[in-house]
């Protein structure tokens, strides 16, 4: 079984932050816990996340960018919903 850091794969080999952790340890525990989708979310992995700032008429909001590797792309528009609705809580 993959542990969180398992999730992550950075291609200088430098340490995760702490928000690449959480993202990886929330993918995880939805593979764990989500048996009917397990074969997508097994292929899923991360190359980074950041907190990104966008302004729009006056107004900031703060997202979450999430890379991933060209190769979790079709699992991940199967089931990026369960992530994004993972993510937001």
């Amino acid at each position: 079984m993959f542990s969180r850091r398992d999730k992550i794969i950075k291609k200088d080999g430098s340490k995760p932050s702490d928000i690449e952790e959480d993202v990886a340890k929330a993918i995880s525990s939805l593979e764990s816990s989500n048996k009917a989708q397990k074969l997508q979310l097994i292929q899923i992995f991360i190359n980074s996340v950041e907190n990104v700032q966008l302004e729009s008429e006056g107004s900031t909001s703060e997202y979450l960018l999430v890379k991933i590797p060209h190769r979790s792309l079709g699992s991940f528009k199967k089931v990026g919903s369960l992530i994004v609705d993972k993510l937001e809580q």
